[in-house]
């Protein structure tokens, strides 16, 4: 039962691992070369690395199931190469990340404002907000 899951790779573990290491090497150099670039450069590099993180954390809660999944990490893979180096990560946040990221805003901003009627909270999200000001002037 264990063993399956190597049977429908294609690539294997340490090839995809390997490759995503590579892909993840080129766009942090791609993202330090596009700080003095243009802005659009900057966009497409903040814009991949907001849509990896979002694929990891959701990954980070599907993995048990992502992991049995035929040919996972090749797809996985895939849609790095997509994002990154295919105007990939513009295409989906515009098609569902901008307002995936509006409606969670939203709720943040709810649950924020019932926070704030908590003594404690409120005293640690002020104490926050004054610390994270300081390193912004």
């Amino acid at each position: 039962f264990f063993s399956r899951r190597s049977e429908i790779m294609f690539l294997g573990d340490g090839f995809t691992t390997f490759v995503t290491t590579i892909l993840l090497v080129a766009g942090g150099y791609s993202t330090y070369k596009s700080i003095d670039g243009s802005d659009s450069d900057k966009k497409h590099w903040l814009t991949f690395w907001m849509m990896y993180g979002v694929i990891q954390f959701a990954e980070f809660f599907l993995n048990y199931m992502l992991y049995w999944m035929p040919f996972y990490n090749e797809l996985k893979l895939g849609l790095y190469v997509y994002l990154a180096f295919f105007d990939g990560a513009t295409k989906v946040y515009e098609l569902v990340g901008k307002q995936g990221f509006k409606k969670a805003e939203e709720g943040i901003a709810q649950l924020h404002e019932k926070g704030m009627q908590n003594e404690q909270y409120k005293m640690l999200s002020e104490r926050i907000e004054s610390i994270t000001n300081k390193k912004t002037n």
